[in-house]
């Protein structure tokens, strides 16, 4: 291993919730990074480590990646006022939308601006905290990422950070082939091949479930059955959602019955009114299955001429899209087109580009963000004469590593790891402890 690599950190906090959207996208770029580090020369090679909670639910398989248990890794606390020290003389890498905002080195992945918009379902909590924070970490990063075009325009439209301080790194879609499909899912849940739509079923408002429930009413579609996967139907009703009373419910499905699903479905439909990437139709298409969507947020950009379209609010436009994949002809063009397209998002590629990210904040440092600014990009909002630039954090936090003078640039709040033990964590402390906390609710369990 190289001793004068600069040392790679992953922020692993997320591992303390359960497994959603944006924690697996987390997951498999580190374990995709891990991969590429195990292939390098030993010598080449940089440290890295995993910083991961103490209490944790789940847990990657690396073989190059050091995992490092946290004890209160599972706590914004942790997240905000120590790690920034215990990454201090590294690239810290944040892949679940947030980050410490006291790290100058820092790469954030930022999946969507959902939290902005008005019907994001996220919890008031939550969304007040992600507007106060997440705004700040992305501006005092090395390098910002997210998943879309059309994610990267909101965030910069948004207010959050400007486009040119930003860039796209795709999800991949491939793990869905990773296992052999269950070939006695069909069996096992009562269905026959081609004769079902396959739905992901949430109740929140921005997912649009109600515009299929109204094109499936009254057994419009027979002998076509909706099948609805992840959210039942007591959590459908109490949202004020009328499924088809014929609906089959199947729950949360592991990979293997979700491909199955996919291969053998008549459709698959996404109506989402937003979505900062897109995943399922991508998933479906690759397996064969072809997906009608929405034509909004980023599914246009992600799935482009390769799919059948229907208004979000027009009941009769999904019925007529469904029953034209009847047609032979539409339903072969559909299906090779859509998996030529989703093959093009690969978590190889994901994993490489990232690498390459982290590699170059390593070498150039974390000034990239200072340098679009003084030529007018980004702008960050005056500060108050307490709060120092990056930099100066940056030098204070590595002599007090070292037990030097802090010197007299600091504000009076301590660094992570001094007197904030003893609760003198100050005003900008508390603002980071609240804000934290807000968004803290619900933020575990989100599904992306």
């Amino acid at each position: 291993m190289s001793s004068t690599a600069t040392p790679i950190y992953f922020n692993g906090k997320f591992y303390a919730g359960g497994m959603n959207g944006v924690h697996r996208v987390s997951d498999r770029l580190i374990r995709e990074v891990d991969a590429l580090l195990a292939a390098m020369p030993p010598e080449r090679r940089p440290p890295a480590r995993l910083l991961i909670p103490a209490r944790r639910q789940w847990q990657p398989a690396l073989r190059a990646i050091e995992l490092v248990e946290q004890a209160d890794g599972d706590t914004q606390r942790w997240e905000q006022l120590v790690l920034p020290a215990r990454a201090a003389d590294g690239v810290l890498v944040n892949l679940a939308n947030l980050a410490p905002i006291r790290h100058c080195r820092k790469i954030l992945l930022i999946h969507d601006a959902q939290f902005l918009f008005p019907d994001s379902s996220y919890p008031w909590r939550q969304r007040v905290g992600y507007r106060l924070l997440v705004p700040r970490m992305a501006r005092s990063s090395a390098a910002v990422l997210t998943v879309s075009a059309y994610s990267r325009q909101m965030l910069d439209l948004l207010g959050v950070v400007d486009r040119r301080m930003t860039e796209v790194l795709h999800n991949g879609v491939d793990h869905i082939l990773d296992g052999e499909s269950d070939r006695d899912a069909l069996a096992r849940l009562g269905l026959t091949v081609g004769r079902y739509v396959l739905l992901f079923g949430s109740p929140k408002a921005y997912k649009n479930n109600h515009v299929v429930f109204e094109a499936f009413a009254d057994g419009a579609l027979a002998p076509l059955q909706l099948v609805v996967v992840g959210a039942d139907r007591a959590a459908l009703d109490a949202a004020g959602l009328t499924p088809p009373t014929d609906a089959v419910f199947v729950g949360r499905c592991d990979d293997a019955t979700l491909r199955a699903l996919y291969m053998d479905a008549h459709a698959q439909v996404f109506p989402s009114r937003t979505e900062g990437f897109g995943l399922p139709p991508l998933e479906a298409m690759l397996c064969g299955c072809p997906a009608i969507v929405a034509p909004a947020g980023a599914i246009p950009e992600m799935c482009r001429d390769a799919v059948l379209y229907a208004d979000v609010d027009d009941p009769a436009g999904w019925r007529q899209a469904i029953a034209a994949l009847a047609d032979p002809v539409v339903r072969s063009a559909k299906r090779a087109a859509g998996h030529d397209r989703a093959a093009a998002y690969r978590w190889d590629s994901a994993g490489r580009q990232l690498l390459d990210v982290i590699e170059r904040v390593a070498r150039d440092g974390p000034y990239r963000h200072a340098r679009l600014r003084a030529c007018g990009v980004g702008a960050r909002p005056k500060r108050s004469r307490r709060d120092p630039p990056a930099p100066a954090l940056c030098r204070a936090r590595r002599a007090a590593r070292a037990g030097g003078d802090l010197g007299p640039a600091l504000p009076s709040w301590p660094l992570a790891g001094s007197s904030l033990a003893g609760g003198e964590c100050g005003a900008r402390g508390r603002f980071l402890l609240l804000s934290q906390w807000l968004c803290a609710v619900g933020s575990v369990s989100r599904d992306a």
